[in-house]
């Protein structure tokens, strides 16, 4: 859509003030407080032609216009300019992500905690998906009589930690037998496929006298592909409920529905494009997501990637979060880079 150069400064303007002030615009504050040099009636006339192209609306005859969705596309993609971070915003996210192990256990609480506090709104992270990994080596250490730590480790660098319970104890012997038969068997495949292939890769083998194979026979997609949610992480509830947008029940609702089923969220992260993405509103396909914003960016540990973003209200500080999110992005890349230097 193309837009004359008055259409377009007062469609930022509006939408600039509107996102800080959550109340619609009128013609007279916007000749006031921007300067704009024009009359309010030219901006009325102006503000009715945005709203005939689809990118305002009002609540009632003489309010006030707000954005629409289209409107904030029009803002996001040719009116913003992303905004630069604050120094002192930068250097905390900096510090806190210099101490963050990826291979720790809390991390995605961690760096979703990290954007909630920044941004004041839902936050979600998750973690690469290495299905399509080739595995290198499983790593098996002795934690306790009836518990083993298996390190799954993956071609490209990646690794991941998974607590095994037993139901029996299990000597040091067993366990260097379990891992020997598992690395000369299983090196060398794609995680994806070892749940299909793996009883016939260790066929012969008397795995009832050893309790740990039988485990991984057992239980072989959640040690190797995962399918839970663990993987993902919401942050920032309290602090998205505090927006004016869900001041009302079932705008209220909606958002708690949502922080509540991360199915929904699951499936939203992994159709997301890879470097950053906005979509708002009425571009989000789901149901419960029309009323939402979501700004995300792909991060990389080694070979892989995992995405990490905000959701909120449409009216959110476009131009600042988009900023944080790449911004914050780039810097996971970073220390997954740091971590994977360090092993080798």
């Amino acid at each position: 859509m193309t837009l004359a150069r008055r259409e377009r400064v007062i469609l930022q303007a509006i939408v600039h003030n509107y996102i800080l002030n959550a109340t619609p615009v009128g013609s007279r504050m916007l000749a006031k407080r921007y300067r704009l040099k024009l009359s309010p009636a030219t901006i009325r006339n102006t503000m009715s032609d945005l709203e005939q192209m689809g990118l305002l609306t009002h609540q009632h005859t003489s309010a006030g216009r707000l954005p629409t969705d289209l409107g904030y596309r029009i803002y996001v993609d040719d009116l913003m300019l992303v905004d630069n971070l604050r120094s002192d915003v930068r250097e905390n996210i900096e510090k806190q992500i210099s101490t963050i192990s990826l291979e720790s256990h809390g991390v995605l609480d961690k760096i979703s905690g990290l954007l909630s506090e920044v941004s004041k709104l839902l936050s979600v992270i998750m973690l690469p998906d290495m299905t399509d990994g080739i595995l290198e080596k499983v790593e098996l250490i002795h934690a306790s009589n009836d518990r083993i730590i298996a390190i799954v480790i993956i071609k490209s660098g990646n690794v991941r930690t998974i607590n095994l319970e037993l139901q029996s104890s299990i000597t040091k012997n067993e366990i260097a037998e379990a891992s020997r038969i598992i690395n000369q068997r299983l090196a060398g495949v794609r995680l994806a496929a070892i749940p299909r292939e793996i009883h016939h890769r260790l066929s012969g083998v008397e795995s009832s006298k050893n309790t740990l194979i039988r485990l991984f026979l057992d239980f072989p997609e959640q040690i190797f592909t995962d399918k839970t949610n663990d993987n993902m992480q919401i942050g920032g509830a309290r602090k998205v409920l505090d927006q004016p947008e869900y001041q009302t029940p079932e705008r209220l609702k909606g958002i708690i529905e949502l922080i509540e089923d991360k199915e929904v969220i699951v499936h939203l992260l992994k159709d997301r494009e890879s470097g950053v993405t906005v979509t708002i509103g009425n571009e989000n396909e789901m149901d419960k997501l029309k009323n939402l914003s979501i700004i995300t960016s792909t991060y990389k540990v080694g070979g892989h990637s995992g995405t990490l973003g905000i959701i909120g209200p449409t009216r959110m500080n476009y131009s600042r979060l988009v900023s944080l999110v790449e911004y914050t992005s780039k810097l996971v890349t970073q220390r997954a880079e740091e971590e994977s230097n360090k092993n080798l």
